[in-house]
């Protein structure tokens, strides 16, 4: 059996995240992680809810806030957390709940981190990326 990789399609979704947060970020330098729909497997809504908060243990002693993650215009969105975590334990954590890839961001520059190879990709600043839903 081959070694699990992540499709350029599924890759550039991944890339067209947005961002919604409804609280301060923890810090200046942070992940954006989640326990969604493991290997983009699509699981119910009680199971990623199950899933996360067993990710949310896993950092308890950061500084943490909830964000929402999804395409555009957010007809696709997984719940998920901004932790000030080291870019390693974030890739951890992504490899230990089978996430395919993390965010980093650093000096407001978001980067898409793979958690199963060593792909990764610069996706500019996070303002950017944040979600404003029409009024």
């Amino acid at each position: 059996m081959g070694k699990y990789q992540i499709d350029n399609q599924l890759w550039q979704a991944y890339a067209s995240t947005h961002f919604l947060f409804s609280q301060p970020l923890p810090g200046p330098e942070f992940s954006i992680i989640t326990a969604w729909n493991p290997h983009s497997r699509r699981l119910s809504y009680q199971e990623n809810c199950v899933n996360n908060e067993q990710l949310c243990l896993q950092f308890t002693d950061y500084p943490w806030t909830p964000v929402l993650a999804g395409d555009a215009v957010f007809e696709w969105v997984e719940e998920s957390f901004a932790v000030a975590i080291c870019l390693e334990l974030a890739l951890n954590l992504g490899r230990k709940f089978e996430q395919n890839a993390i965010f980093y961001v650093q000096n407001e520059t978001v980067c898409l981190h793979s958690c199963v190879d060593a792909r990764w990709d610069e996706l500019g600043v996070l303002s950017e990326r944040i979600y404003m839903p029409d009024d």
